[in-house]
């Protein structure tokens, strides 16, 4: 992404920071993400944390949890939303921050951000910050290109309302929502899932990808010891 593009991106992202942690499409996968852990680890690293959600659920798991945002309100608002003694949060773009630190972890997790990077390049880079035996945990959006991936979208569009309805109490997101992210997702870049599978095999060969339902796919990696 060009500087000029990142820019506008970090703006919108200070923006959706003030929105209330709901129900959304990302927090529907949470629990999915999470029963893939199941012992104590030291180091953990949340890339593209928001508001921390993600990062405090993971801190009971792990010694230390860092969550790293491009965005400075978000930071801001995570360290408010979703603070622990051993989560620490910070402000930085993820390439930099790999490029400054050589620190290895148990687990390395990102929601809804790996399709605003250089998606290849930064699975190199995470492949080679997973200790042995580490675990990487993406959840992210992907490009409609097959029939399963139109039928699971329609199915998706014809449940939507009624998981905001058990979940919120309401058919559909708010005003300030639908604004917010309306102005965001032009900005939006997917891969098709075929892109994905072969990327993923050809950087970390084992790893799992799976469509869900609500238009995100889930890729889990565990780094041989």
């Amino acid at each position: 992404m060009d500087n000029g593009k990142t820019s506008v991106v970090v703006k919108q992202f200070d923006i959706i920071s003030k929105l209330p942690d709901l129900w959304d499409h990302n927090r529907q996968y949470h629990h999915f993400l999470l029963k893939h852990l199941s012992c104590k680890y030291n180091a953990a690293l949340d890339i593209g944390c928001g508001t921390g959600e993600f990062t405090r659920a993971l801190s009971p798991f792990c010694k230390q949890v860092i969550g790293i945002d491009v965005s400075e309100s978000m930071i801001g608002e995570a360290k408010k939303r979703n603070p622990g003694k051993n989560i620490s949060y910070i402000h930085q773009d993820i390439e930099s921050y790999l490029e400054n630190s050589d620190k290895k972890y148990d687990i390395i997790a990102s929601i809804a951000t790996f399709h605003h990077l250089d998606q290849k390049n930064m699975l190199r880079k995470v492949e080679g910050r997973l200790k042995p035996g580490g675990l990487l945990l993406i959840l992210d959006l992907y490009q409609n290109q097959r029939s399963m991936d139109y039928i699971l979208s329609g199915l998706a569009s014809v449940c939507n309302p009624f998981y905001y309805l058990f979940y919120r109490g309401t058919l559909f997101n708010t005003k300030a929502e639908r604004a917010a992210w309306e102005n965001h997702i032009r900005y939006d870049e997917y891969l098709s899932i075929k892109e994905l599978k072969r990327m993923s095999k050809n950087i970390m060969n084992g790893a799992k990808l799976r469509r869900h339902l609500f238009w995100r796919y889930s890729l889990v990696y565990r780094k041989c010891k």
